[in-house]
């Protein structure tokens, strides 16, 4: 098979830590690994860009690196695998451990599929993938998470030489990159007050956005009274739901779970600015902040795995109903009428895009791109004549 020699101790090289049990041979009175990996992530990170419908997914590239301490090892065989995990956190009664934790191969690579010897040496093997577009993120919710993970396995030919296998985690991001501004609308009948509201069409965990609330149609001419806002309250929930069907030995036993989190939440008792002209209005602008140390996700829909996370913000507004006090007086009287007016908004909770340049657009460069070359030689400009010195 090919192989690639690489320096041993080569900067470029990064620790990565052996999370198998192996045995050891006992060379030259010094107890040694036979069998040591090593592996090198030479792809950015990462992060597919927009939803699961329009992302193009991410490249993964790197180097797996085998070094062979003994002398001759005869090797059966060598394995590189990524590996996507499902890990549910609230499993029903009588679960196994293939109900708790569903694995998928997305790629296997065999490096070594025949019985080989290998001499003491070190070797290198490239490999990449790209990661498709609709693969959930990873992620750690209260119900479930997900994770990716490459997974190396070395089986020697020798009995008394156990299988090295080697794990690194690899994490998956998704971002979606768009300044656009979400407008909604809310309206309560009977009465005829109308809530406008303006938020990103995205934000960002531990970091804060602001969120712009207008109440409309607070005076009825008719009745002479308006509506005066006391209070008003917000809080952000994160929403997980799973859908749990077990492994094949159990698959009678389905549940659908949910679980809700406030994340954050305030009280708002006073900063908002009244206009009774016309029909009246209420203006206020709220900051939304997620900097306190809870921990969150970012949405994640997984519908073959039957997992979503989701994110609703909740505003209510407090308001009570008041005769319009005559010319000249500044002294309200309540009619003992109030309402409380709530609203849900979804929230997309994405990871920041960093310099947000997919894979695919990072294309070389054409030959349309190619600036003009300098001028040729086609036109010779003849120089003066040269005195001939005599000595």
């Amino acid at each position: 098979m090919p192989s690639l020699q690489l320096p041993r101790y080569s900067p470029t090289l990064l620790p990565v830590k052996e999370t198998s049990t192996s045995s050891s041979h006992k060379l030259s009175g010094s107890t040694i690994r036979p069998i040591e990996f090593n592996l090198v992530i030479e792809s950015p990170p990462l992060i597919c860009y927009g939803s699961r419908t329009q992302s193009t997914g991410a490249l993964l590239s790197g180097l797996l690196f085998l070094y062979v301490n003994a002398y001759t090892i005869p090797m059966k065989s060598v394995t590189l695998e990524l590996v996507q995990e499902v890990t549910v956190k609230r499993p029903s009664i009588g679960a196994c451990k293939d109900c708790i934790h569903h694995v998928n191969i997305l790629k296997r690579w065999d490096l070594l599929k025949h019985h080989t010897t290998l001499p003491r040496s070190e070797y290198g093997y490239p490999f990449s993938h790209l990661l498709h577009g609709d693969l959930p993120a990873s992620t750690t919710a209260s119900l479930a998470g997900v994770s990716y993970y490459l997974r190396a396995t070395a089986t020697p030919l020798a009995k008394d030489v156990a299988p090295i296998t080697l794990t690194r985690a690899l994490p998956v991001y998704r971002s979606i990159i768009t300044t656009d501004v979400r407008r909604c609308l809310r309206v309560f009948p009977p009465t005829a007050l109308n809530v406008t509201a303006s938020l990103p069409a995205v934000a960002f965990p531990k970091s804060t956005f602001t969120m712009d609330l207008q109440l409309n149609n607070i005076i009825n001419k008719d009745k002479r009274t308006r509506w005066q806002l006391r209070k008003f309250s917000w809080r952000l929930d994160e929403i997980t739901r799973l859908k749990h069907t077990g492994c094949d030995k159990h698959p009678d036993s389905p549940q659908q779970l949910e679980d809700v989190r406030t994340i954050a939440f305030n009280d708002v008792r006073k900063g908002w600015k009244t206009d009774f002209s016309n029909d009246g209005r209420i203006e206020t602008e709220v900051e939304i902040s997620t900097l306190d140390d809870v921990p969150m996700s970012c949405n994640v829909l997984a519908p073959e795995f039957g997992f979503e996370v989701e994110h609703m913000l909740v505003v209510e507004m407090l308001v009570s109903e008041e005769h319009i006090p005559p010319n000249g007086s500044h002294q309200s009287t309540p009619t003992g009428a109030a309402r409380i007016l709530r609203m849900q908004f979804s929230v997309e909770i994405t990871e920041r895009g960093g310099l947000g340049i997919s894979w695919d657009d990072e294309v070389p460069p054409t030959y349309d791109d190619v600036p003009i070359s300098p001028p040729g030689y086609d036109h010779i400009v003849p120089t003066r004549d040269i005195e001939h010195l005599v000595m």
